[in-house]
């Protein structure tokens, strides 16, 4: 399957908003509970505060696309460093999706590539990331990519605070 990868722009918005909702369900529903999850997803993902977010200056929407539609999508924030860490700033992966239709086909490796590329043509030398431990998929991912785990940091999800692992790896 032949994808492309370009960094969204407005026309991309309403379509990734709900994209991007559904993933996080998709992902997260089965480990949280109902309440937990509108609770969260009105919050992140209705269409004023998805906006707000989106036009943020230091965040960045990175996309794969097949001719279906998106495939994957990154939310990059720009300038951050690590919590508990005292290193340069770098760029933080706040999401990494990859829809399911899309999963052994290489892309999250592709992607992934075309993301950090990306990070060094801006001048940034490392990123960092937390991903949920209960998301074995996740974590074994971004093990193989080269990341390393280097503290923990909390979540909240609704009102569930949870525990993020915290990996970071340097460009």
């Amino acid at each position: 399957m032949h994808f492309t990868f370009h960094q969204a722009n407005d026309t991309d918005r309403e379509e990734l908003r709900l994209f991007s909702e559904r993933l996080f369900v998709e992902t997260y529903s089965a480990q949280n509970t109902p309440e937990n999850m509108a609770l969260y997803c009105r919050e992140a993902f209705s269409e004023e505060n998805f906006t707000r977010d989106y036009h943020r200056p230091d965040v960045r929407y990175l996309m794969a696309r097949t001719t279906q539609g998106i495939a994957a999508y990154a939310k990059l924030v720009l300038g951050k460093i690590p919590p508990g860490q005292q290193t340069q700033p770098g760029v933080e992966i706040a999401r990494f999706y990859v829809d399911g239709t899309y999963r052994g086909q290489g892309l999250a490796q592709q992607f992934m590539q075309q993301c950090q590329q990306w990070m060094r043509e801006q001048g940034y030398t490392n990123v960092w990331l937390g991903v949920w431990p209960q998301n074995p998929r996740a974590v074994r991912f971004y093990q193989k990519e080269g990341f390393q785990k280097i503290g923990a940091a909390t979540f909240l999800l609704g009102t569930d605070p949870q525990t993020d692992d915290i990996m970071y790896k340097l460009l």
